[in-house]
């Protein structure tokens, strides 16, 4: 992924609501393509 063991860190934690820039570099790591959609309630 190209980040900091640290930022690993937080998101594994759940802490901190990852960003989609971090979302994108997940899936682009795991193979996945990331994919946001809003449904109707």
């Amino acid at each position: 992924m190209k980040t900091t063991q640290s930022a690993v860190a937080r998101l594994e934690s759940g802490r901190v609501p990852p960003s989609t820039r971090t979302l994108e570099k997940v899936a682009r790591a795991t193979g996945t393509r990331l994919r946001i959609r809003f449904e109707p309630a």
